[in-house]
């Protein structure tokens, strides 16, 4: 049972590594600048049980390479404060799109218990790995996003860099 544990620890870890291309040696902690996101989600199907409100923060750190990470906060559906510490890398379009981009985020959310612990999946002790893609647009400092949350709902967010 440990052994598991620290294998899906590790797996979770790597995410985090964001990979680069540039000669020169540049650690994971250096960013080029800070994005701060609010915003709200809604669900696929809604549920008797899901109560509370639906805000969510996030500040992350962003890479000149368009890797990134933060931590985002947030009542989850049941009212129970949450965390999503996490990974991602955002990819541009070209062109006359190049204001939208597509992103994904990989990490563990804390904060799902109780009789609840069990509406995401493998929260076997309290942490739960996740993957969020989405996909936005963002034009000068400001940005929108939607994040697609598995089969229950939406996240929408606006965001100002900084």
């Amino acid at each position: 049972m440990l052994s598991h544990r620290i294998v899906r620890f590790t797996a979770c870890l790597a995410a985090f590594i964001p990979f680069t291309t540039q000669a020169e040696e540049q650690h994971w902690y250096n960013y080029d600048h800070l994005y701060f996101e609010a915003g709200t989600y809604i669900h696929y199907d809604p549920d008797e049980d899901h109560a509370g409100n639906r805000l969510f923060a996030s500040l992350a750190a962003v890479k000149a390479n368009d890797w990134f990470y933060g931590l985002a906060l947030f009542n989850n559906s049941f009212d129970q404060f949450s965390q999503y510490l996490y990974g991602g890398k955002s990819w541009n379009f070209p062109g006359k799109f190049d204001a939208f981009h597509a992103k994904v985020t990989a990490g563990l959310i804390h904060g799902y218990k109780g009789k609840f612990k069990d509406k995401i999946p493998n929260n076997g002790e309290g942490v739960a790995p996740a993957i969020i893609p989405g996909i936005g647009y963002k034009k000068g400092r400001f940005g929108g996003d939607i994040y697609i949350l598995g089969v229950s709902g939406l996240l929408f967010t606006a965001g100002i860099d900084f």
